[in-house]
């Protein structure tokens, strides 16, 4: 489950980061007017920093230039009592627009203060390049600004992001397929076999249609099989059958019980014990014991050990 979930939130990030990289942008004649608000706002809010941050160009050449222009002009913080965008023109990359805000003077009277923009559309998205007082702004007065922006680890992830959302749905489909065996594993191991009210038979009959088939050579350290056989001679299915051993502590086994449920009359089927062994010498699996349903009747029995040579 933590494959699948590690996947899912490594999908929401790349699909973020592309948003935040500018490859997915709303309509410029919603973001310009909204940046050069927001612009105002931050200077009207007494946040010179975040003005600054919005701003590239050469009429303010640091943060406290802002405060001190816009002072200048009669704006202090909290006297802007409103934005009005009059026109806004915008062509490509460019755009200009005009503002007129009102202002509380110290007297207490409101007046009508123009402020002319010029924006730059970059990697980073709108930017103010150029803010006048005095003389309106138009395209021919646009200069194209070097932006420079920073690379960051989103940036990275950004410029990669086809690379890494194909792998991130492999990652994905990995741990839903993980996920998918681990419950099937975790539902194989919670069940259990149930010996009870079971007819016992001699192990010289279940011997003839069970075979046991360690690995050929198995080593300290390394997993082993050890595949068991099941072959139904008779005229009627084996229902519920199952096989359990007692695995030694040099052992240790991925599961102890193998279930191979219905086997219909000639069928062989196979399941397999996974072992991983722990010292070398002879190691055994104690008295395998069968259950099974025939004709109704359930019966058990208790097989020979199984002897395996590590090496």
């Amino acid at each position: 489950m933590k494959h699948k979930y590690c996947s899912v939130i490594l999908v929401f990030v790349i699909l973020l980061s592309v948003y935040s990289s500018g490859c997915v942008s709303s309509d410029p004649e919603e973001e310009v007017p909204e940046i050069v608000t927001t612009f105002l706002t931050a200077i009207n809010d007494d946040d010179f920093n975040t003005a600054f941050n919005m701003y590239t160009g050469k009429d303010f050449l640091a943060v406290a230039s802002i405060e001190m222009i816009f002072s200048n002009k009669g704006i202090e913080p909290g006297t802007i009592q409103n934005i009005n965008i009059v026109s806004q023109e915008i062509n490509g990359s460019a755009a200009v627009v005009d503002v007129e805000c009102t202002v509380l003077s110290p007297d207490g009277q409101n007046s009508t203060i123009p402020i002319y923009f010029i924006l730059q559309n970059s990697q980073l998205g709108w930017i103010i390049t150029r803010v006048s007082f005095t003389v309106p702004l138009t395209l021919d007065n646009v200069d194209e600004v070097n932006i420079e922006m920073e690379t960051t680890k989103i940036d990275v992830i950004a410029n990669n992001a086809p690379l890494i959302f194909i792998a991130a749905v492999i990652m994905l489909g990995l741990g839903l397929y993980i996920d998918k065996k681990d419950k099937a594993r975790k539902k194989e191991n919670s069940r259990i076999i149930d010996v009870s009210g079971a007819t016992p038979i001699q192990k010289e009959s279940i011997a003839q249609y069970v075979k046991f088939v360690p690995s050929q050579q198995i080593t300290i350290g390394k997993t082993a099989t050890i595949d068991v056989w099941v072959k139904n001679f008779t005229q009627q299915p084996y229902h519920d059958f199952a096989i359990k051993g007692k695995f030694a502590n040099t052992l240790e086994p991925e599961k102890i019980n193998l279930f191979f449920d219905t086997i219909a009359p000639g069928e062989t089927v196979k399941r397999t014990w996974v072992v991983k062994p722990k010292l070398s010498g002879w190691a055994s699996i104690e008295d395998p014991t069968v259950v099974f349903n025939y004709g109704g009747t359930k019966y058990m029995g208790v097989l020979d050990s199984v002897w395996l040579q590590v090496q």
